[in-house]
């Protein structure tokens, strides 16, 4: 059976040699990582995560030690990062067991031949302090807060110029903070008490959301949520409160035609579902029909039969003409991610400063070809997780210049406690993690006049 240094070291390597996401790879080592013991799933996760959270700050690390930075082999990079993560962030693994394991781990992947440069540069990193000139704050900021909280200095500037350094270095600690995870309750089932009630033994710590009335935050998960019989009874689905507040942006009543344009895995249809009382019509549509396919488990899971799944690409050329002119239509549009970077840190290093622009023009595409389906009098709600103005406001913006005939609805969020802190004078839908404890989404309603 492999170490879980040795599964953490290929789930990096693989995520390093393509363009696939954590969660891919995560899901395609989910049966490698079954047949671990529960301490060592958990430790694959720790130090993949971990790893990738500090990912620049570590390769500064490395450069500063190294005579030849721009020498070292990708593969033996990786364990150097995997060692400095446990030296420096762990506690609890001595630092000769960390040195030792590097080596071996280097051994065991065919790379023998620099076990001796690893055990050289990891034993002068366990000596002592780091003796290593670090960037001062005062001569390029960017760069020390890049280094300082392991994001990239593009990054860094773009909201050092929004937000100035104070805000910067707050969101950049969010970031870098291990999150909870949110459930969202499906009324359809039950309520929110009592869910609460069926998961005590579930989780060390546990709390209602803050603006969200079916959320629940938790940490310190006892077992895999596959196993809990309110999860095999549909109780809940897991979702961050940022994105149960997109469902309430558009807010359906029951009876209502409602389009999901970019459906996914459904997790917001389900949501509207629910607050339709499982009565109307909800289409989610989406490019992908493997993720369509585990839609329609869902929602049988969940006891939805409201939603109708069909495989549609909204951009190519044929966009269907056999839709209905819909009521209510979601666009929760594919985005840089750049707002839930805390939940998946291998965002931060491979999102090109290019990317929020890059999106910005797929996302102005998609609302435009969405709006054609919508009723005269009828709501749409665009909403992206990301933070950067390009995929927010300048997305409104622009659509609205050369769509007259729509106009901003302003949010009135009745079902969520205290709107006023997540609304802007715009009116729409701003949430940031440093500031509500959540992910950074972005929300706006459109109406067509």
């Amino acid at each position: 059976m492999p170490s879980a240094r040795q599964v953490a070291f290929e789930l990096l390597c693989h995520l390093h040699q393509d363009r696939h996401t954590l969660d891919y790879w995560l899901e395609s080592f989910e049966t490698r990582l079954q047949v671990l013991e529960k301490v060592d799933r958990t430790l694959v996760h720790a130090l993949v995560y971990g790893t990738l959270r500090w990912q620049g700050r570590l390769d500064f690390i490395i450069n500063q030690m190294a005579k030849n930075p721009n020498r070292i082999d990708a593969r033996v990079r990786i364990i150097l990062r995997l060692a400095l993560f446990q030296l420096l962030y762990l506690d609890r693994i001595p630092a000769s067991a960390v040195v030792n394991t590097a080596v071996e781990l280097a051994k065991q992947n065919k790379l023998a031949w620099s076990a001796g440069f690893i055990n050289a540069l990891l034993r002068k990193a366990a000596a002592g302090p780091l003796d290593i000139p670090w960037p001062e704050r005062g001569k390029t900021p960017s760069l020390a807060t890049a280094i300082h909280h392991s994001v990239p200095e593009w990054l860094v500037s773009r909201w050092q110029a929004r937000w100035g350094q104070e805000e910067t270095d707050r969101l950049c600690a969010a970031i870098n903070t291990i999150p909870t995870v949110t459930l969202r309750t499906n009324t359809l089932r039950t309520n929110r008490p009592a869910l609460l009630a069926a998961i005590q033994r579930e989780a060390r710590h546990i709390a209602s959301t803050v603006f969200t009335p079916e959320g629940i935050i938790l940490s310190g998960l006892e077992r895999p949520f596959a196993q809990w019989p309110s999860f095999q009874n549909g109780w809940f689905q897991v979702q961050d409160e940022a994105a149960q507040l997109v469902a309430h942006c558009l807010s359906p009543p029951p009876g209502a035609l409602v389009w999901d344009a970019c459906a996914g895995l459904g997790t917001k249809s389900a949501h509207l579902a629910q607050l339709m009382g499982n009565k109307g019509t909800i289409v989610a549509t989406d490019l992908s029909a493997s993720k369509l396919v585990r839609l329609d488990a869902e929602m049988k899971r969940l006891g939805i039969s409201i939603v109708s799944s069909r495989c549609l690409d909204l951009l190519t050329s044929t966009a269907p003409s056999d839709l209905p002119l819909f009521e209510y239509i979601l666009v929760d549009a594919p985005c840089s991610g750049l707002g839930v970077l805390q939940k998946n840190p291998d965002g931060k290093w491979r999102t090109s400063p290019n990317e929020p622009s890059r999106c910005q023009q797929r996302q102005i595409r998609l609302l435009e070809r969405a709006a054609h389906f919508l009723q005269p009098g009828g709501k749409m709600v665009y909403a992206v997780c990301s933070v950067e103005p390009e995929e927010n406001e300048g997305v409104i913006k622009a659509f609205l210049q050369k769509h007259p005939g729509f106009a901003i609805n302003p949010l009135r969020l009745a079902a969520v406690v205290q709107p006023d802190r997540l609304m802007s004078p715009q009116g729409w839908l701003t949430t940031l993690p440093h500031q509500h404890g959540m992910d950074g989404f972005f929300a706006a309603a459109l109406v067509k006049q």
